[in-house]
């Protein structure tokens, strides 16, 4: 018994150690390139040129793209924001199309030979929901562009009745990017809807090493990974798709406002040597989770808990909104489980799902 627990508190003891390793490694290789959070700016125009020519507080260019002579540069400010100091605010007319756009040249030419995943970071805030003049629709673009003028990824926020986000990637033939559906189901409907009025954050990991994109969304609690230049066949992918602007693009094709107002905070980007293996857990975790089917969902009494690859269920544990374990069921790595949830109170609970593959998660709601 005493060599066993000498043998256990040993295993424990080498567990810390590799996970300090690592999280020490991750710190120590971060590199701040870029880290602009609007502070420093003086409240009032962000520039005074709308043909994106000559630049800006901060260096950011500003352009107003079909009637730039009926608009002033008061569309893109700098102003206050309640408990995040000063922000950069669009407020785009019904029907224009503006965009700011900053280079990042300078930034990532001070990176770290080594330090090939490049982390990017941003707050938007999302307003209101608008709807449609015509066939078009309103959107922002957040994008990270490459020395080739093309986007090594784009979000795109459809600011509509589904008020969905999209990512595209580059893929790195010059002619395909791939999208990677965040919050939006391959139907057609919004799965994770952004709220309204609303900061979100986005950040991002672009693994040149891997050629893989990790999409980390923390209002959702989620990371989705994607190929990411697949297709190339570059020898040196950092240097030949090295990310060299940023771009925000905002397109009022609306029609019940006057005018779209949003909001960008807190753009960050970073050289790191590798991914936060944090990362790479919830994007499996992530992964797993598309492969499972709850239902019915709401539901009263019992939900089913299927998968379509025959992976076994050992244990799922219920928790309530408040981080709570309130229901527990152990399970001989069945692929499909009932779960009685008749005695549980009316509300939303998360199911976290232990597999013969891993742990993953999904949210029900009982009646």
């Amino acid at each position: 018994m005493l060599k066993y627990l000498k043998k256990n508190t040993t295993m424990k003891k080498n567990i810390l150690l590799i996970l300090t390793v690592l999280f020490t490694v991750h710190l120590t290789s971060a590199q701040i390139l870029l880290n602009d959070n609007f502070d420093n700016y003086t409240l009032g125009n962000l520039g005074t040129d709308v043909k994106g020519v000559v630049p800006g507080q901060g260096n950011w260019l500003t352009e107003i793209l079909y009637n730039p002579l009926n608009h002033s540069s008061s569309i893109f400010t700098i102003t206050n924001e309640a408990f995040k100091g000063k922000v950069l605010t669009f407020t785009t007319p019904q029907g224009e199309q503006i965009i700011a756009k900053k280079d990042l040249s300078a930034f990532i030419n001070q990176r770290t030979i080594g330090n090939n995943v490049i982390k990017f970071e941003i707050d938007y805030y999302t307003g209101s929901q608008y709807y449609m003049a015509t066939n078009s629709a309103p959107y922002i673009y957040i994008s990270l562009n490459s020395n080739k003028n093309e986007s090594l990824l784009r979000f795109r926020h459809n600011i509509t009745q589904a008020n969905f986000i999209q990512c595209s990637v580059l893929e790195g033939n010059n002619t395909i990017n791939h999208r990677v559906q965040l919050g939006y189901g391959s139907s057609g409907n919004a799965v994770d809807p952004l709220p309204v009025d609303t900061w979100i954050s986005f950040i991002v990991y672009l693994d040149y090493n891997s050629k893989k994109i990790y999409f980390e969304t923390p209002y959702f609690n989620k990371v989705t990974v994607s190929d990411f230049l697949n297709l190339s066949t570059s020898n040196n992918l950092i240097e030949d798709f090295k990310p060299t602007s940023i771009s925000l693009d905002a397109s009022a094709q609306i029609g019940n406002a006057s005018q779209m107002v949003h909001k960008f905070d807190n753009i960050k980007v970073t050289g790191l040597k590798v991914v936060p293996p944090s990362i790479i857990a919830l994007s499996t975790n992530e992964q797993l989770a598309t492969k499972f089917n709850v239902f019915p969902n709401p539901a009263n009494n019992v939900v089913t808990i299927t998968n379509r690859e025959n992976i076994g269920v050992e244990q799922i544990q219920v928790y309530d909104i408040s981080g709570k374990a309130v229901q527990s069921h152990i399970s001989s790595n069945e692929n499909q489980v009932q779960l009685n949830i008749e005695n549980l109170a009316s509300g939303t609970y998360m199911l976290q799902i232990k597999t013969d593959k891993g742990m993953t998660v999904k949210k029900i709601v009982k009646k």
